[in-house]
């Protein structure tokens, strides 16, 4: 279907288009029925002034006067579809509209959240007018309901007619499309329902042929078929979510009466409704529908565990889902907040979404939770789905949630998009529990003879990474991988890197983008202390600056290029723990290296900036002197200045009490001192609106934690891993583990050496 922009003079307010082809064009007509189309590539930005002109930009000159007092409408003919080569969903067949969509939502996931609403009577655009109406913004998705099939053709409802859903298409929205699958009452009836206590119509009998219930069964889900082949040959994609809160009230514990399914499909049990889900996912597959995303919808009960058993019995399996989805009415804040976090440990590799909200009709009208609240609890839903009528909130809580910048109305839906502007702030929120891919990529020496890729990335003991491995961070609850490496032992005379080592770290950062995480990478052994055999050459000698800066711009230049088409989830850390000429740590000899350290660190961000595309405002890391944070240290930071506002991280780095392990337990002692370490970096940057991490932390001195250390050490470890978590987690600040836990071989099962200490690391962070 051809996507074409609309936009009335009046409404007119702040229009930006890019031109991605000769053929990419804007049309204006007036008011007496004049045309004019204009070639979009000569135009760099087009903005409306808000006092009756019309401004068109063309490279660095303005032409200014246009009077659009006559003006009807601007129509941009942009449409141009997002490469999706790298999206896979449960439909290994899933067309490229549907793995478009759903690379839409996993972008903005976390980053933003895109508004629904549910139609009323299920084939209309109503009540988003009525929000429009309201708020002067329509939601981003709107979604239609199959309930009425067993009517469509009557003259109130037909199915067959997709214009509803062209027409909201047509002018930007998403769809969502559910079903709650009615059945008669009793056979050869013309009452449906889906309620269990209104019908004959077992569950268990619907895939049994020669029943009436599979007659009706296969019927339906023809005719429901049909119509989504319809939607799909109009070239629109959409979330499907059929067989809702199948388990209702199934898993309470007691067994009491009404511990019971809500609607027929779970009825009969967990079994039986894993084969409806797949034997509908198959039949679908089978008649070439292709334009799904399948959303299956849990009952989670908040942490009641007292009264339910999880329903993850009722899972159709990985291999049939694509995002799992919840429904909450009258819910607070703080309650939103658990159930994402439960449900996001439980399904890590999934988005989880909010599929139903509303105003708790059933317990008394109890509101539901402002959107801004719940988002800032933590509840980071793909989408928010208000139903209408009683449970409908109010229009102050539309306008409150539309006016929030995070929320996706459907004037901002780009579907095209390939990166969102995510701030510094929000990534290390969501950057959860990291952990550092290290001694590998950031090796320094082989001791081979020209050496391959794979010979510096094995060199100190570690195996070659995987896909698989980062596979299982993510899995286990893991968000962010750092990835340090080392440069300099890869360049040419002219300081230009090694093609095959520039291939392999971008096959690395790949294997963590594609997990799903937020991957850092850095320029890393390039500093730090000299020993015998390796001379480190960035250092923070204001006397070598300029010659060093030289080759610090140049490398930072070609790594910027070859990731600038990357999305958020890829961030830079300009350097690692950079020491003056004498190898000082902690804090240099001479206040002069602190001048160099933030000349390297501001040449850095002008650097990334220049090399435009993405990076123009990709979030941006940059350590204090050595990565340390001792109150003198902090007080010679500069934070570099940033055209990109909101887009700067500062890191530290903390071994700290330095030996602490060699004593064999983690003290109240050794808490007050990272607490007053974290003190002094919400004073410094957390409070005044930069947002930290602690790239690296964990045992390392005189001795370090491995999985053959004695069990109270192992302990000791997780105690102060926990710790660092929970304190850092109290200022949104971000952690990541020195490499230990997952070591060696055990990266290539992947399997955990220091599984304690993950435990303790995870309870402190999500429970």
């Amino acid at each position: 279907m051809k996507r074409l922009i609309t936009f009335l003079a009046t409404a007119l307010i702040v229009v930006s288009a890019v031109a991605q082809s000769a053929n990419d064009k804007f049309t204006v007509t007036r008011t007496n029925g004049n045309t004019t189309e204009y070639k979009l590539s000569e135009y760099d930005r087009i903005t409306y002034s808000g006092n009756k002109q019309y401004i068109h930009k063309v490279g660095k000159t303005s032409l200014i006067g246009v009077d659009i007092s006559n003006i009807e409408s601007v129509k941009f003919d942009i449409y141009h579809a997002s490469d999706v080569s790298d999206v896979q969903l449960a439909d290994n067949a899933a067309n490229d509209d549907a793995k478009r969509l759903y690379k839409y939502l996993k972008l903005n996931y976390g980053v933003n959240i895109i508004s629904s609403i549910i139609a009323n009577v299920s084939w209309n655009n109503d009540e988003a007018t009525k929000i429009y109406q309201a708020t002067g913004k329509y939601p981003a998705m709107n979604c239609y309901d199959f309930i009425h099939m067993p009517y469509s053709g009557q003259n109130w409802i037909n199915y067959d007619d997709i214009t509803p859903v062209t027409n909201w298409v047509d002018a930007g929205g998403l769809v969502s499309l559910m079903w709650h699958f009615n059945v008669p009452t009793t056979q050869g009836s013309t009452n449906v329902t889906c309620k269990p206590s209104e019908t004959t119509f077992k569950a268990s009998n619907a895939l049994v042929s020669g029943t009436w219930e599979n007659a009706w069964y296969v019927d339906q889900v023809n005719k429901v078929a049909n119509v989504i082949l319809k939607l799909q040959d109009a070239g629109i994609a959409a979330v499907w979510r059929p067989y809702h809160e199948a388990a209702g009230n199934a898993t309470l514990k007691s067994g009491e009466d009404w511990g019971r399914s809500w609607f027929w499909w779970g009825y009969d049990g967990a079994e039986v409704y894993k084969q409806l889900w797949v034997d509908m996912f198959d039949r679908f597959r089978e008649k070439g529908i292709h334009n799904l995303i399948w959303v299956w919808t849990t009952q989670n009960y908040n942490g009641k565990s007292d009264q339910f058993n999880v329903d993850t019995d009722w899972y159709p399996g990985d291999n049939y889902v694509d995002i799992v989805g919840r429904d909450l009415y009258g819910y607070t804040a703080a309650q939103n907040e658990q159930e994402f976090r439960e449900i996001s440990a439980r399904y890590p590799d999934k988005l989880v979404t909010l599929a139903e909200c509303g105003v708790g009709v059933n317990e008394g009208n109890i509101p539901f939770s402002e959107v801004a609240d719940l988002w800032e609890a933590g509840a980071r839903w793909s989408w928010f789905m208000p139903w209408y009528g009683g449970s409908m909130p109010s229009n102050s809580w539309w306008s409150n949630a539309f006016s929030k910048s995070y929320v996706i109305t459907r004037d901002k839906v780009n579907i095209n998009a390939t990166y969102v502007e995510e701030s510094a702030a929000s990534a290390v929120k969501n950057m959860k529990l990291g952990w550092n891919l290290g001694n590998t990529l950031d090796a320094s020496n082989t001791w081979t003879a020209n050496p391959t890729p794979a010979d510096f990335e094995t060199a100190w003991g570690q195996p070659v990474t995987t896909q698989a491995l980062m596979t299982f961070l993510k899995k286990e609850g893991f968000n962010a991988v750092r990835v340090p490496v080392t440069w300099w032992q890869h360049l040419d005379g002219d300081n230009n890197i090694n093609e095959d080592w520039m291939n392999r770290v971008q096959e690395v950062v790949d294997y963590v983008i594609n997990a799903g995480m937020y991957c850092i990478l850095n320029v890393h052994h390039d500093t730090g202390a000299d020993d015998k055999e390796l001379l480190k050459w960035l250092k923070a000698d204001i006397d070598t600056y300029e010659a060093n800066n030289a080759k610090f711009v140049k490398i930072w230049q070609q790594i910027a290029a070859r990731f600038a088409t990357y999305d958020q989830h890829l961030l830079f850390e300009g350097y690692n723990e950079m020491l003056d000429k004498n190898n000082t740590w902690s804090a240099p000899l001479n206040t002069s290296s602190y001048t160099a350290l933030n000349q390297f660190a501001q040449s850095f961000v002008n650097t990334v900036r220049a090399t435009g595309g993405n990076n123009a405002t990709r979030n941006l890391i940059v350590n204090t002197y050595s990565a340390a944070h001792g109150q003198a240290t902090l007080n010679n930071f500069t934070v570099p200045t940033d055209n990109a506002s909101g887009h700067i991280i500062a890191q530290v780095h903390s071994y700290d009490p330095y030996d602490w392990f060699a004593g064999g337990s983690w003290t109240a002692s050794c808490s007050t001192e990272i607490a007053n370490m974290f003190t002094r970096l919400n004073t410094k940057f957390v409070s005044q609106g930069v947002p930290v991490i602690i790239g690296e932390y964990g045992t390392d001195g005189s001795t370090w934690v491995t999985k053959t250390s004695t069990s109270s050490q192992i302990q000791a470890a997780a105690d102060q891993a926990a710790d660092m978590v929970k304190q850092a987690k109290a200022l949104n600040i971000a952690t990541f583990y020195w490499k230990g836990i997952i070591d060696g071989t055990d990266r290539s099962v992947p399997q955990w050496s220091l599984p304690t200490v993950v435990s303790a690391m995870k309870s402190a962070y999500y429970e």
